[in-house]
């Protein structure tokens, strides 16, 4: 099963109907977070919002994420031990305040288990890639800190 989570600050329909095609035209079974969205999936099964307790479970049911750029779910995927495409909200679109999820996708991609996609055609070739993208393997005292000092580089470079 595929997860998908955009946040609760801003919706995301463009990344939500993506994967909802996709999953339609190849009878992939998927969950959505949508937020305040206006696109409601018509192939995955859905929610606005949900508790802690209810993403965890969905989380450790897929066997793939996929989610706006946001850090707090790249964590939480590398945490759990799940791969993860993130894709980028784009200002242009007024699907963010600004591009700061575009700034952070280069170096996001360097981390291990995280895919990122900016376009529809790139989710779409991960997607159809989904059962080679591999998890990140860090022991589970050292991820936390591996992200951050990895995240300091990146800044620094």
């Amino acid at each position: 099963m595929i997860f998908v989570a955009v946040g609760t600050q801003f919706p995301f329909d463009r990344l939500i109907r993506y994967v909802d095609e996709w999953a339609g035209n190849h009878a992939v079974a998927g969950f959505a977070q949508i937020a305040g969205g206006a696109y409601q999936p018509q192939h995955v099964r859905w929610e606005r919002f949900m508790s802690t307790d209810a993403f965890n479970q969905h989380l450790q049911a897929a066997s793939l994420i996929i989610s706006h750029a946001g850090m707090g779910n790249i964590i939480t995927a590398l945490e759990n031990r799940k791969p993860i495409i993130v894709m980028n909200r784009q200002h242009a679109l007024g699907e963010h305040r600004n591009d700061h999820q575009l700034d952070g996708l280069e170096w996001m991609g360097k981390l291990p288990g995280v895919y990122t996609a900016s376009t529809q055609e790139e989710l779409y070739a991960l997607l159809e890639q989904r059962h080679e993208l591999q998890a990140a393997s860090a022991a589970p005292g050292s991820r936390k800190q591996s992200l951050v000092d990895f995240i300091d580089q990146a800044i620094r470079a």
